[in-house]
């Protein structure tokens, strides 16, 4: 194992001998910091379940300003000394569980730019984790955590004072960024994503940090366009608003999501008498079963729906005002196939 970049570039590393342990390859390691690469210059940083302490030697060799190494085996404790003391660095270390360490650290006042998290992967210990470096606020306002796991594990809970920004796959591995931010959901079939919709998540965006676009199932529609077709859409027509927009899809309720992601508020629009009718009881639903609030949001123009789309697909219309013009074209396409 080598150092990856910075002032110690190239320069080996020992690496713990106990099988249980699961560096992370470079590989992975070299995929986070492109991910990461400005977060923590000149900041501290936690790594929280060091192992050897690659993840946290590479932020002082990229700039960190300091490390603090936590874990609780002393032979990963040993490792990490040897580490920083063959390549001159110094670093903090604390031979502890992460609960001692994240209490010590709270107690102290302690806050991080970056904090790199990789648990057991058969302990699924991240929805406590994350909840108590919530609680003990030792994430700096504009820091981020880094949360490596295993790709089948998403089903961790994320506190509502943390948004997941970014998530990515490497094989078996996946890479969640999150960061200290407010968010909201826009929920919906989006059959397809329309300039409503669009709207709907721009309104977020003025009172949110980060607004999650969810594709649902609703027993009661068929969809036009697949699943796939659909997420592309909402991603072309919300490229610009960057990494403040997330699409996801959701097999179940709304409110499971929000649970799931620390979601206190959806954002929901109508163009009619009969649509606030509904959308009030559906609030109504979100608000006693799972404790989300539902902004109602009138319509920019009641004109612009999914079905207005659809109808103009098949008499040729241009609908270029009603979708993103980049979409048209490909919706259009898609529409020729609906006659044949």
């Amino acid at each position: 194992m080598r150092i990856i970049s910075g002032k110690y570039k190239g320069r080996a590393l020992f690496t713990l001998a106990d099988r249980k342990v699961r560096p992370t390859t470079d590989r992975v390691k070299e995929s986070i910091f492109n991910l990461v690469r400005e977060a923590f210059e000149e900041k501290p940083v936690l790594d929280l379940f060091a192992g050897s302490g690659a993840l946290g030697i590479e932020c002082l060799s990229r700039g960190a300003s300091e490390v603090v190494f936590v874990d609780k085996s002393r032979e990963a404790v040993s490792i990490i000394k040897q580490n920083l003391s063959k390549i001159g660095a110094q670093g903090e270390i604390l031979n502890c569980d992460y609960k001692t360490a994240l209490n010590r650290l709270s107690s102290a006042k302690r806050k991080f730019g970056a904090i790199f998290l990789d648990p057991p992967y058969r302990a699924k210990l991240e929805s406590e984790i994350l909840q108590s470096i919530a609680q003990k606020g030792v994430l700096d306002e504009n820091g981020i955590i880094v949360l490596e796991r295993r790709k089948d594990n998403n089903a961790y809970i994320i506190p509502e004072e943390l948004a997941l920004y970014d998530s990515r796959d490497y094989g078996h591995t996946s890479i969640d960024i999150l960061k200290k931010m407010s968010k909201a959901a826009v929920t919906g079939t989006f059959d397809p994503f329309t300039n409503g919709h669009r709207f709907l998540v721009e309104q977020a965006l003025q009172k949110f940090g980060l607004v999650h676009i969810v594709f649902l199932v609703n027993p009661e529609k068929t969809t036009s366009f697949d699943l796939k077709k659909r997420m592309r859409f909402a991603e072309l027509s919300t490229r610009d608003f960057g990494k403040r927009v997330l699409v996801a899809y959701y097999p179940g309720l709304a409110i499971d999501y929000c649970k799931r992601h620390g979601i206190r508020h959806i954002v929901r629009g109508y163009r009619s008498a009969d649509d606030l009718k509904y959308e009030n009881e559906m609030a109504e639903f979100n608000l006693q079963n799972g404790g989300v609030e539902t902004i109602i949001i009138p319509a920019k123009d009641s004109d612009i729906s999914s079905t207005r789309v659809k109808a103009g697909v098949l008499e040729e219309k241009d609908i270029t005002k009603l979708v993103n013009p980049q979409v048209a074209g490909e919706i259009m396409r898609e529409g020729k196939k609906w006659k044949t």
